[in-house]
């Protein structure tokens, strides 16, 4: 066995190590691998970092060879008809599987776990056939290394009280659920589970009911677990469920919210616009109709003074939405401001170009918002935007001349 093998071997055995995964990284290089040694280094970085930060901006867009999308097609095959999932990379090397069998995970386990550093798993199968396997999955020995499980198709009580019923899940920080989430009992046996307790990441997503049952359980857990990130997009939330939402003791700690392709109106955003989020930075609402009210209260509101990130994407604002953001002074510590698919037009598009209060933008999205060759030449000229990484106009009526001027300012900063 090699010093490199010996390396891997001793990541195999203690995955959370990240002085082990960079030593592995230098051993790489000292072999004639220096592109991948610098993926795995970039990779421990940016696990470290929130994706507001302006290094994960620089890497995500202007260092495609340092992300996963590079050493996909690269990747061994799994056994059986396990599979990698679209992002299977975490801290450099493969980890994230997905399969349509649970039972064929579980055959596999040994193998799988024996060859990569796997810590999540995601399940793409019906409930009738995962309540067959949930207690030969909660008795699994491996489980105990999943970091992140998703069950994209949902899950009832009974299966939910056989797969978590067990003290094995010891490192499970994230848990996403898909559609069939439908009852208030599988909500209930999730939330006093032990597992619940130590998660840090939620997802539910659920069109037909389930996210609306998992938010009432929230509201009602007088201690709930410290959860950082939670995401409820698409599960028709109302402004009455948002308001119990976010006073309820569940979002004390949240850093991340994400309630994109909900129908809140401007209710909505008030209510988040008068809530204690002290650890907020990064809010989400795309395609969730805020209306130009809600943008308002948002502006002015002390919640806005702690976010890094402000997505609002896709929810027919007008150029008054970026004008009162623009005119905010709580934006000041803004890095991702997020309004594609808009209808900012010139006048928005001018607004935010001088705004000195949106002068820390590393990343700003205006793709489809109706903008032309005035609101091109005000982003090209503001002394505000010097800091951009990213700039996205894509999708708007800007003409050859005005996309150069927009070249020689931002180079290939910009996308026109």
């Amino acid at each position: 066995m090699t010093d490199r093998e010996a390396l891997y071997r001793a990541i195999l055995d203690n995955p959370d190590d990240n002085t082990l995964r960079l030593i592995y990284a230098d051993a790489l290089e000292e072999e004639g691998d220096p592109q991948r040694a610098a993926f795995i280094r970039t990779q421990v970085q940016l696990c470290h970092l929130p994706e507001y930060d302006p290094a994960w901006v620089q890497i995500r867009f202007h260092d495609p060879e340092k992300m996963p999308d590079a050493w996909v097609r690269e990747l061994p095959g799994l056994p059986g008809r396990l599979e990698w999932t679209s992002e299977p990379f975490r801290r450099g090397l493969p980890a994230y599987v997905a399969t349509d069998d649970a039972t064929d995970f579980l055959t596999h386990a040994d193998e799988l776990f024996a060859r990569f550093p796997i810590e999540a798993l995601e399940l793409r199968i019906t409930q009738l056939s995962l309540l067959s396997s949930a207690r030969a999955l909660a008795e699994c020995p491996w489980i105990s290394r999943l970091v992140k499980l998703s069950i994209t198709q949902g899950l009832g009580a009974a299966t939910a009280r056989l797969m978590f019923g067990t003290t094995q899940y010891e490192r499970l920080r994230e848990l996403h659920l898909g559609a069939g989430l439908t009852t208030p009992q599988t909500a209930r046996v999730i939330v006093q589970s032990r597992m619940f307790r130590q998660l840090t990441t939620l997802s539910c997503r659920d069109d037909r009911a389930g996210g609306q049952t998992f938010v009432n359980e929230l509201t009602h857990l007088a201690d709930p677990p410290r959860l950082k990130v939670l995401d409820l997009q698409g599960n028709r939330l109302n402004p009455e469920r948002v308001t119990r939402l976010v006073t309820a003791p569940a979002l004390s700690a949240v850093e991340e919210l994400d309630l994109s392709d909900n129908n809140l109106r401007a209710e909505s955003l008030q209510a988040i616009a008068g809530a204690h989020l002290p650890h907020l930075r990064s809010l989400h609402l795309l395609r969730s109709h805020p209306e130009e009210a809600g943008v308002e209260a948002l502006a002015h509101s002390p919640v806005l003074n702690e976010l890094r990130s402000l997505s609002l994407g896709g929810d027919y604002l007008t150029a008054a939405s970026a004008e009162v953001l623009a005119a905010s002074p709580r934006v000041t510590n803004l890095r991702v401001l997020d309004m594609r698919e808009n209808r900012l037009g010139d006048a928005g598009a001018i607004a935010i170009a001088n705004s000195p209060h949106l002068r820390n933008l590393v990343h700003l999205d205006l793709t489809g918002n109706l903008i032309e060759d005035a609101g091109a030449d005000a982003l090209a000229e503001s002394p505000h935007m010097a800091g951009l990484i990213y700039l996205d106009l894509h999708g708007n009526v800007i003409s050859p001349p005005a996309a150069n001027r927009l070249k020689q300012r931002f180079g290939d900063r910009v996308f026109v």
